[in-house]
Order: C-alpha cells, then sequence, then structure tokens
C-alpha cells in the first residue's frame, strides 16, 4: 500500500473491509490484476495492480481525482484478512479463485442493506439536539477587504448541553441530507436524524443544505463547463431551478433541450415512476424482468425524466434507483433469475424496495401461492433460575416461526410464506440493544436487580411493546408493583409546636412506608421493598408528594415514620401539599391556617379594662398579636410611625394578664423611651403595674429582685446588654422588643445577650425593620423564631419575593395613608442651598485631597482604609452644613445656615412650629446660637436629656410653648410625639432614610390636624446629592419586601458609590 495514501483513507478502507463490503474477488494471473467490487453508496468495480507498481484503478469520481481511495485499500487489507498478498506472484501455489456471488445475491444484498438502514432509523430514540448558526464576514483578500463575503458556520451539540464548533460543514450538511450519524470527535457521535432537531432547526438545516447543494452542483456531480461552454451557459442552480422553469412555461418562453430532444411542453410529477417490474416463473426459480422506461437522470435535482415529463424523487426513491441502476450497469438485459429457494429473500427484500418507485406485476400462480400476510409478532418474557428469558414469534396468518420449535408450525405451505425481514430483523436488533443473547431457543440475559429491574418494566418493556405484543410471565409480573394501584396517603396534623405530616400507602405493610417516604424525599423514582418486589413512584401522585417534600427538605424532622416541622412554617406546608393528591388536613391546621391568612377576621376580645378606644386597624393588630401568641410563633409589628403600635402592644399585655397569668412581660426600648412606655401603660392599661429598671447597678438589681410584684419590665437596650446575667435567671411570659432596628446586627453583645433570655412569646415593633440590608431582616427574626429563615449564606441567595412571601403571615405593616384617612397629608422637599465662597474653598480643598488618595487605593487598601475613607466623607458633609464644625478659626459664613435661619424667620411669620434635626450636635449648638441673637426661643433635645426632662419638654412643645424644637437625630429620632409640629427641617442629610422617615413620623402621626411639610436641605453639587439618591434606593428596597413591590436593586454604601460620590466637583 502507498504511504502517500492519508491515515483516514486507510481507516476508511478498513471499515469496509470489516464490513464485508468486498463482495467478490478474482485474480487475472495473465493480467497480473486482482479484480473485486465494492458496495458503497454505489457498486464500485476496483482493479488491483498484482506487482509492486500498485497502479490500482477504481471506478468512483475520488479515485478520478486523487490516484487512489478507499475502495482499493479496502480490498487489499480484504486480501490481507485472507492471508493473501497483493503481489500475485509472492502467493505460493495460488490456484483459488474467489468467486463473486450471483447476481440475484448481489441484488438482495444491496436492498436488504437499504432496508437495514431503514430499521436503524426506525429503531432510533430520540436524542434531541440543537444547533446554533453563525454568520460571519469573510476577508478573503488582505488587500481588499471591499471584497468580504459572508459564510455561515454550525455549532452541533445535545438540547440540555453545549453547543460545539462543526469543523467541516460539507460533511456535516451531507450527513443531515442522508439523515446519518456525524462524528464531532472521537467523544460525540450525533445522529442527524430528523426526530432529534426542533422544526426550527431543522427548516434552517435544510435552507443550509439547499445552499449547499447550489454551491457544490458541478463538483458534486463531477462535471465542469470548459472553454466555451463555461462562457455560454449560466448554470441552473437546484432551489430556482422549478419556479424559473415554471415561469418559462407560464410565459410560453421555454424552450428546454435534453439528450438530442427540444420540446417547448415540460410537466412535473411525483410518486411512481414509469418503470415496470415483472415477476414470471422460469424453469424451476423466477424471472425478475425490469422495464426502464426513464430517459434521463439528474442525480444533482432528483430528477427523472421520460418524455416531457420531469418526475422528482424523494430521498428514499433516490437511493433505490440509485441501487438499480447500478445493479442495472451488471447486465446486458435487464433480467434477473431467482432460483426457486430464494423467492422468499425476492419478496422481502427486493421487491417492497422496487414497489416505491414503479409498478410492481406479480404473476397470478406465484401471487396464488405466496403467502403475504402482515407479521405479528409476539414477545414472551419469564424469569426463571437468575435469568430472563424471551422466547420470539413471528405469526404470518396460520404459520408461526418461533425462536423454540415448540411453539413453530410447519405446514406444505411454510417455505412460501413471505417473510418481514425488516421487522424480524428490527426485533432482533431491539433485544440486542438490550442486552439479550441468542440462545437455541430464544434470548436470555441475567435477572436484573434493584435499579435495572425498575427499568426493565419502567422503560424496556414499554418501548418493546411499541414494535410487537409482549406478555410477561406472572411471576416475573409479581415482582413489579404499578404505582397506580398503590396510592400515597398524607395527613397533617397539628401537635404542639410543630405539624406532624404522616404518611401511608394503600395495601403496603406498615414496615416498609418509612423508607418510600425516604426515597420521595430523596426524589427516587422507585423503592425495592423488603419481599424483593420494585414499586414504582413514578405515579402522578407519588410524583406530587415527592415534589412537595422537597420544597420543604431542610425543615423536616424525621422521627418516628412521621416528619415534624415547626408550625410556623403551615402556610409553606399547605402550599406545598394542597395540590397532592390524596392529602388530608386536620380541622386544627385548617383553622390555623384561615388565622394567618386572614388576620382582619380574627375575634379575639377587647381587654375590658382597657382605657382607650382602639381604631379598627389597632384592633386587628392586637389580634394578630393575641393569633401569633395563642401559635407561640413571633412576629414584627412594623406599623408606619405614628400608628400607635405602643397601644397595640399594651393592649396584648393587659390581655395576657386577664389570663391569669403570674411571669411578668418584659419591654426592651431605647432609652429615650422607657419612660414612655410607663406613661403610656399607666394611662390606657392602669391595671398594669409597671416597673422601670433604671438606675444604679444596685437600683437595678434591686428592681429585678421585687419583679414579682410587676406585670411589666421596662429597660433599655444598654441596661439589658450590662445585666443579661440577672435577666437570664428570670422566667419571662413575653417579650416586646420596641425600636427593634437597634439590635439587627447579630454580632452585637446586645444581640447575643437578648437572644438567650427564657421567654415564651416574642415580639418585635419597629417602623423599619430594614434600614439598609436585608440581613438585618433575617437578624430579627433569628432573635424571634430562630431556625424560621436558613443560615445567614443561604439566606443571602433566597430571591426577594420568596422572603416577602415567607415573612408575610408574621409581619404586619398598616401605612398612614391607608388606615387614617383623616390623616392630613406629608408634602417632602428638597431644598437647595449653594455653597458661599470661602465654604466652598475649603470643600473643594478637602475633595481634592480625597480624590486623589482614593485614585491610587486598590480594592484591597480601600477595605483596609475603610474608616478613614468613611471619616473624610463626614468631613465634607460637615463643610456643607459648617465648615465651623471643625475649623476653629474658621470667620466665613454657611450658605446652608444663612438658608435655615430665612426658612424658620418666614415659618415663625406664617405661624408654624418647627422640628430641626441634625446628626451634628455641635450643629444644633450653632443654629440654637443664631436663632438666639435673632429672638427665636427653642427647645434642645440632645441625647444627654434625662428621659424625665425629655417628656417634659415634649408636652410643653405640644402645649404650644416655644415654636422651635432642636433635635439631635439619633437622641430623638424615635419615640416622641410630637404633633405641636407643623414643619420638619432636616438641617443634613443621613445615609439611611429610615431615620429621616423615623424624624418626620414625630410630628406626621396620628393626632395631627395639620398638613405636615418635610424641607431636606441639600447643598447644590456635593455630596449630598449623591446622599439622597442612595437614599432613594434604600427606600425601594424596604418597599419590595415589607409590601410585597415589584423589585428594586439594593444599594449599600459600596466602594463604587464612594467613588462615585467623590467625582462630583463644583464647576
Amino acid at each position: 500500500m502507498k504511504w502517500t495514501i492519508p491515515e483516514r483513507i486507510i481507516q476508511r478502507g478498513r471499515k469496509y473491509a470489516d464490513e464485508g463490503r468486498v463482495t467478490a474477488i478474482t485474480q487475472d494471473l495473465t493480467q497480473e490484476v486482482w479484480h473485486a467490487e465494492v458496495i458503497g453508496s454505489a457498486i464500485y468495480q476496483v482493479e488491483l495492480d498484482g506487482t509492486p507498481r500498485e497502479k490500482d484503478i477504481c471506478t468512483c469520481l475520488y479515485w478520478q481525482e486523487n490516484g487512489y481511495c478507499k475502495h482499493t485499500v479496502a480490498v487489499e487489507l480484504a486480501l490481507r484478512d485472507k492471508g493473501l498478498n497483493r503481489v500475485l506472484k509472492q502467493n505460493k501455489d495460488l490456484k483459488t479463485t474467489y468467486k463473486a456471488p450471483s447476481l440475484s445475491k448481489i441484488v438482495t444484498d444491496s436492498f436488504a442493506k437499504l432496508q437495514d438502514k431503514e430499521t436503524k432509523q426506525a429503531l432510533e430514540e430520540a436524542t434531541p439536539l440543537k444547533v446554533d448558526f453563525l454568520v460571519e464576514s469573510l476577508e478573503i483578500s488582505n488587500y481588499h477587504p471591499e471584497k468580504a463575503v459572508f459564510g455561515l458556520s454550525f455549532k452541533v451539540g445535545y438540547q440540555d448541553g453545549r453547543t460545539y464548533a462543526v469543523k467541516n460543514a460539507s460533511e456535516f450538511l451531507q450527513a443531515f441530507a442522508k439523515q446519518e450519524k456525524f462524528r464531532h470527535s472521537d467523544k460525540y457521535l450525533f445522529s442527524l436524524a430528523a426526530i432529534n432537531f426542533t422544526e426550527t432547526d431543522y427548516q434552517l438545516l435544510k435552507a443550509a443544505l439547499e445552499i449547499y447543494q447550489n454551491n457544490q452542483m458541478v463538483a458534486s456531480s463531477g462535471v465542469q463547463l470548459k472553454g466555451s461552454l463555461k462562457q455560454r451557459f449560466l448554470l441552473l442552480p437546484i432551489k430556482e431551478l422549478k419556479p424559473f422553469l415554471m415561469n418559462l412555461i407560464r410565459q410560453d418562453k421555454l424552450q428546454v433541450t435534453i439528450g438530442e430532444k427540444t420540446t417547448r411542453k415540460l410537466f412535473f410529477a411525483s410518486g411512481k415512476l414509469p418503470i415496470v417490474f415483472e415477476v414470471e416463473p422460469q424453469h424451476t426459480g423466477f424471472n425478475l424482468k425490469i422495464s426502464n422506461g426513464i430517459e434521463h437522470y439528474w442525480e444533482t435535482y432528483q430528477w427523472v425524466s421520460r418524455g416531457v415529463t420531469i418526475y422528482e424523487l424523494t430521498t428514499a426513491q433516490q437511493e433505490i434507483y440509485q441501487t438499480l441502476t447500478q445493479l442495472l450497469k451488471r447486465v446486458e438485459t435487464p433480467i434477473i433469475y431467482y432460483e426457486a429457494e430464494e423467492v422468499a429473500d425476492l419478496f422481502s427484500y427486493v421487491l417492497p424496495a422496487l414497489e416505491q418507485i414503479g409498478l410492481l406485476k406479480v404473476d397470478e400462480s406465484l401471487q396464488t401461492e405466496m403467502i403475504r400476510v402482515p407479521v405479528k409478532t409476539g414477545l414472551y418474557l419469564s424469569a426463571d433460575k437468575g435469568k430472563l428469558n424471551m422466547r420470539v414469534d413471528f405469526k404470518y396468518g396460520e404459520e408461526v416461526f418461533s425462536t423454540d420449535d415448540a411453539y413453530s408450525t410447519q405446514t406444505e405451505k411454510t417455505s412460501l410464506v413471505i417473510r418481514d425481514q425488516v421487522q424480524e430483523s428490527r426485533i432482533e436488533k431491539l433485544l440486542s440493544r438490550y442486552h439479550y443473547t441468542k440462545r437455541a431457543v430464544g434470548y436470555s440475559k441475567p435477572l436484573p436487580q434493584k435499579a435495572e429491574l425498575y427499568q426493565l418494566f419502567s422503560t424496556e418493556i414499554p418501548y418493546l411493546r411499541k414494535f410487537a405484543e409482549l406478555e410477561v410471565s406472572g411471576e416475573l409480573s409479581s415482582l413489579y408493583l404499578d404505582a397506580v394501584q398503590f396510592q400515597p396517603q398524607i395527613e397533617v396534623y397539628e401537635e404542639g409546636s410543630w405539624l406532624d405530616i404522616r404518611f401511608d400507602v394503600s395495601n403496603i405493610d406498615e414496615s416498609d412506608i418509612d423508607a418510600i417516604l425516604l426515597s420521595l424525599l430523596n426524589q427516587e423514582s422507585f423503592y425495592q421493598l423488603s419481599n424483593g418486589q420494585i414499586l414504582s413512584l413514578d405515579s402522578d401522585a407519588f410524583q406530587q408528594t415527592s415534589e412537595a417534600l422537597s420544597k420543604l427538605r431542610g425543615q423536616l424532622l424525621y422521627q418516628d415514620g412521621k416528619f415534624l416541622i415547626p408550625k410556623y412554617r403551615g402556610l409553606q406546608v399547605e402550599e406545598a401539599l394542597e395540590d397532592v393528591t390524596n392529602t388530608t388536613f386536620s380541622d386544627d391546621f385548617k383553622k390555623m391556617v384561615e388565622k394567618l391568612t386572614k388576620p382582619e377576621e380574627l375575634d379575639y376580645p377587647i381587654p375590658v379594662n382597657l382605657e382607650a378606644e382602639l381604631r379598627h386597624y389597632q384592633k386587628v393588630g392586637f389580634r394578630w398579636l393575641k393569633m401569633l401568641s395563642e401559635y407561640q410563633f413571633g412576629g414584627i409589628l412594623a406599623d408606619d410611625m405614628g400608628l400607635g403600635k405602643t397601644v397595640q402592644g399594651i393592649t396584648y399585655l393587659l390581655s395576657e394578664k386577664e389570663k391569669n397569668i403570674e411571669r411578668p412581660s418584659l419591654i426592651v426600648a431605647p432609652a429615650s423611651l422607657i419612660y414612655n412606655w410607663q406613661i403610656e401603660c399607666q394611662k390606657f392599661a392602669p391595671s398594669l403595674t409597671t416597673c422601670v429598671v433604671t438606675g444604679s447597678k444596685t437600683e437595678r438589681e434591686r428592681l429585678l429582685q421585687e419583679e414579682g410584684q410587676c406585670d411589666l419590665l421596662i429597660t433599655s437596650y444598654a441596661s439589658i446588654r450590662q445585666d443579661i446575667d440577672l435577666y437570664q435567671e428570670l422566667d419571662i411570659h413575653c417579650l416586646i422588643l420596641d425600636e427593634a432596628q437597634m439590635v439587627k446586627n447579630s454580632a452585637t453583645k446586645t444581640f447575643q445577650a437578648i437572644k438567650d433570655l427564657k421567654t415564651t412569646h416574642r415580639f418585635a415593633f419597629s417602623g423599619t425593620p430594614i434600614e439598609n440590608d436585608l440581613e438585618e431582616l433575617w437578624s430579627l427574626f433569628y432573635m424571634l423564631m430562630p431556625g424560621f429563615f436558613p443560615s445567614r449564606a443561604k439566606f443571602k441567595n433566597l430571591e426577594t419575593e420568596e422572603i416577602a412571601k415567607m415573612i408575610q403571615p408574621f409581619v404586619l405593616r398598616r401605612e398612614k395613608k391607608e388606615v387614617l384617612k383623616d390623616l392630613p397629608d406629608k408634602i417632602e422637599s428638597n431644598l437647595y442651598s449653594s455653597l458661599t465662597e470661602e465654604q466652598k474653598t475649603v470643600y473643594l480643598a478637602h475633595l481634592r485631597q480625597m480624590q486623589e488618595t482614593i485614585s491610587s487605593m486598590s480594592a484591597d487598601s480601600f477595605k483596609k482604609n475603610r474608616i478613614s475613607v468613611l471619616a473624610g466623607l463626614t468631613r465634607l458633609r460637615q463643610i456643607c452644613c459648617d465648615p465651623a464644625l471643625f475649623i476653629e478659626d474658621y470667620k466665613g459664613d454657611s450658605g446652608k445656615l444663612e438658608q435655615v435661619k430665612e426658612l424658620v424667620i418666614a415659618a415663625k411669620e406664617n405661624g408654624r412650629r418647627v422640628l430641626l434635626f441634625s446628626q451634628f450636635t455641635s450643629m444644633l449648638s450653632i443654629i440654637e446660637r443664631e436663632f438666639n441673637q435673632l429672638g427665636i426661643d427653642s427647645f434642645y433635645l440632645r441625647g444627654s436629656t434625662k428621659p424625665k426632662d425629655r417628656i417634659e419638654m415634649v408636652e410643653a412643645f405640644n402645649s404650644g410653648e416655644k415654636d422651635v424644637f432642636l433635635i439631635s437625630l439619633k437622641a430623638g429620632g424615635t419615640g416622641l410625639n410630637l404633633t405641636g409640629a407643623d414643619t420638619v427641617i432636616l438641617y443634613d442629610l443621613w445615609w439611611n432614610p429610615a431615620v429621616e422617615e423615623q424624624a418626620a413620623g414625630r410630628a406626621h402621626r396620628m393626632g395631627q390636624k395639620k398638613v405636615v411639610e418635610v424641607w431636606r436641605l441639600i447643598a447644590e453639587g456635593t455630596i449630598e446629592e449623591k446622599m439622597n439618591k442612595l437614599q432613594q434606593e434604600k427606600r425601594e428596597l424596604f418597599d419590595k419586601v415589607m409590601n410585597a413591590e415589584e423589585e428594586q436593586q439594593l444599594a449599600k454604601l459600596t466602594e463604587a458609590d464612594i467613588r462615585e460620590i467623590l467625582s462630583m466637583g463644583i464647576d
């Protein structure tokens, strides 16, 4: 074999030799050549040089172009397989002639191969593919980019995986045209059968194939126009040819020359061709006579013609016609003789194919003798001694051909039965696919176990039944329990602080129920019972159960044959199981779900000793707390500021006292609010004895030792952190955390101290349970109902909508605009001021310094210096307020200070009363001094103001004393009722909008009679403008979770935020 032949050609030749495609080899000792025939897409004649010169010849087009081909290689390898040398003289005593098979055998084999291809395609299981179509502009000249053309390439892969670039588009499209397999690489072999493509991809590939066929028309037909023909003629492409000819016919412009005939008429037809196939008796056998009326054949266009009629071939017809024409080249007259014993092959393989392209005539005497009836295939599956046995019966009327002779029928007509070799071959290949081995009396394989036994019944048997009638022995059938006959049953009960999910399966031993339940939880498709039987779990009922359990996975506790889940998962349990067949919910469970989802319909009685007239929404809030308490749930009362969360809490505590509970409850609040709670209790529930735990360490210890004399203990977050050892010894009935956002950080000592308290009921009150990010919500629920949310890491991966859905029953939030229809509006305005020249000089100097510092920082360096960066931002904010806040000798003015003086003077003249908030107490001192000089008297609430003094100041202001109340934002942003004011001025912005909302809520709350205006002062062109933008993004986060609105983007003060803030300068 020549060393210049490429390896890929040798490999293809090896494949042909192994497949037995070399059907005849003879030697000519005189001419010193080997003659052979090779079956490919046609039958090719090969002449193999029998001398060392190796001048081989083949009739294929590839050899004509290259001087070698896979067919010559296949013949030489076939000789080697027989122990022969291609050089004739090197073979000792060469006498044997390898005679070619008879013509009838060649014809039968040729059409049998077509049927075998059809069988393989019929058995092909769908393996869905996806195709990417990539169009790219290709430059064909480095010097002339304007001559670029567009090219199309492909990527192919499985539907659920990635796609891979097709390296040879020609081979890919040829394989698609024949619906064959396409080898992308050693790893991937894709079947390009039509069933594997979506309709869209299939049509696009057909269009691409037409383009390819147009491009390849000349080369694929082996024709090349040269000289004057090339200059004179325009080749007509495949897709456009018929429409063009039809257009010529319609315009009476057609003049077509085919061979030596020219015509002005042309007709198109489809279906059977003008070919007649006759089968007649001849001697002891039969003749197959072929009358071929075809005059011309155009392989490229898939057309044949007779006279003025062109017949369009289907792909299947073209394959049959090509095979036929190749065979007819072997004979002088179109008559093929079949011996009597070959007649079954003639009728089974040859005639069914020929009948697709032409008219079939069979001698009447032969028709009466032949038995041609559809085959009925019977498969009989049984188990014996650890093996599966399969008997196969092919039934043709009364004649039965069985793999077990005991079941075959033998009559004088048996030899005349025309057997359906396609179906019989199909069954044989099917059984081979499922690893059955042919035995003397049928097929067998080892009896499968566990998963393989499940696959036998769930996949293998149903698939075989598509092609045959299949019976399974009773003994084997008993190994498989169909899921439809064994229905799961689920019952949900309330049991203490848990929900009890009980599970049963009809007609299944109780000892197997636990394991079946765990199999469903693991989403398995079957379970093998203790007696060896396979229980299918693939029915709708079992799959619904499996999906429901998977939704609850992680919260379920398995114990004593049942699942337990915390009662606060009730709504999740109902949602997961409500559509599951045969699920029963206990009356207690349904009642609990009703209460959780419809708090407005609760009917707990208002305490008789309450000395307050509750609004409707406050009654709902009280009853909601009572309902959560009944089921030992925690919750967050998240009403808007000023809606009376305190009175709702007091009503609940008073109601609990009326149950004669002897243990005290505990209120933890900011220090500024502890006396407010006591005063409100004395006002609305005087029968509720209170004790404010404050003072020195010794005093606090004494008060806690006397806790048995109080219904309600009230303390501050700072005090409880210091006295946690004392509180941990107490048995507390109910814990209420007021302004619960104070303990949003789970890493603080205060959080840890409160978390470990022994208490039956826990509630949080906060108008802003989320101030910065969702982890604050995780912290609150971790304190109220440990385990309610997954771990912090998993919580971060939850969708915001899912979080909102989970917390919905345990968070009650009402806004003023919803429940206080008579509450006057709140009008918010941003008022801008300009920096003075002196102020601007200072601001720009600090800004540039920060910009230079941060621009040189890497991300790691930024993290390490974050505190100093934030301190720099604080400096810039202070400059916006008044540079005198940190520059001792600053002599200039402040634009914002001048603005606020003008605003307050105007407000006072118009009879308005003002709350003025600032984060910086030193700024408030400057404002107080400026107001004194203007004769404006004001209250000033500092962080150091004692709680009792604070209450007195609030009462005096609400009574009409003084017109301005200066308040430190953090000291007085919560817990104050200052409805005597109708104007709120936020002198400087705070990063967290919730703090500002709280501040505005001091005036805009229940009891307010006037429209409240909120003025937010912003220094134009400074970082305050960026801060205002960040605040809006945080407001959207709060609305999304607490009000379950559409998703917005969560924003925290990130490195990117800070860099953007500092990018702003002043023009």
